[in-house]
């Protein structure tokens, strides 16, 4: 299991793409891949405790207890196989993924009163 800080996730995420999204218990994620080994990818998730916005799309954050499912899976479907350009953690905590594609995936840094972790966090994916 990876155990990676949030200093971690610009060198990590950098050039990886999107292989997968979806709803894990609670919490909305992005499966990751590593195209630099075609022979066996690694993959890396990363799971959203938080509000979170895809711009192109709409701009408005994805309070958890407003949404349902549906909405935030459509929001997250914007990233599916792009790939990422830059990633920057902000002073707030937030995390911004720049994808080649002009598609942005923002996730916010501000916990909401139920978290009890952080915000958002890297981890393996659950062996298939």
């Amino acid at each position: 299991m990876l155990n990676l800080n949030h200093d971690d996730a610009p060198a990590l995420l950098r050039e990886r793409f999107v292989v997968e999204i979806g709803i894990r218990q609670a919490w909305p994620y992005v499966t990751f891949a590593d195209h630099r080994d075609e022979a066996s990818p690694q993959e890396v998730r990363l799971y959203i405790d938080s509000s979170f916005t895809v711009i192109p799309g709409p701009a408005v954050p994805v309070p958890a207890e407003e949404d349902d499912e549906k909405l935030r899976l459509l929001r997250l479907a914007e990233v599916l196989n792009q790939t990422v350009h830059d990633v920057t953690v902000e002073d707030d905590g937030s995390l911004m993924v720049k994808f080649h594609d002009n598609v942005c995936l923002r996730v916010s840094g501000h916990s909401q009163p139920w978290t009890t972790h952080d915000v958002w966090w890297l981890g393996s994916c659950p062996a298939g």
